[in-house]
């Protein structure tokens, strides 16, 4: 019985460690992408605009929320542009409590 609860012990780990270098890798690829975004995307200039703001990238949406302010529409407006010629996605901007936010969506790509 002890071989037999050692072996899924090792079997375990074995998963855990592949559970982890998954789990770093999306989160690596999802960090890079809100770089990305936030460089091309939204541009220092915009982020001067907005002030402070959210962003949370995700693989398929990307959610950007700034306080409600007289230009923000403007601003925002700037960011679906640049989305769009980037990655063809649609947008949907709404508000939310205090806050207007852009639900950026990625299209579907081919494998």
């Amino acid at each position: 019985m002890a071989e037999h609860e050692t072996k899924n012990t090792s079997e375990d780990l074995s998963s855990r460690t592949v559970d982890e270098d998954i789990f770093n890798e999306v989160n690596k690829f999802l960090k890079e992408k809100e770089q990305y975004i936030k460089d091309s995307i939204i541009g220092s200039r915009v982020m001067e605009e907005l002030g402070e703001f959210t962003l949370d990238v995700g693989i398929k949406k990307t959610y950007l929320c700034a306080k409600e302010s007289e230009n923000v529409y403007s601003v925002l407006t700037k960011v679906i542009e640049k989305f769009i010629q980037a990655y063809g996605g649609t947008a949907t901007i709404y508000p939310k409590g205090e806050q207007i936010c852009l639900e950026l969506i990625t299209p579907k790509r081919g494998v």
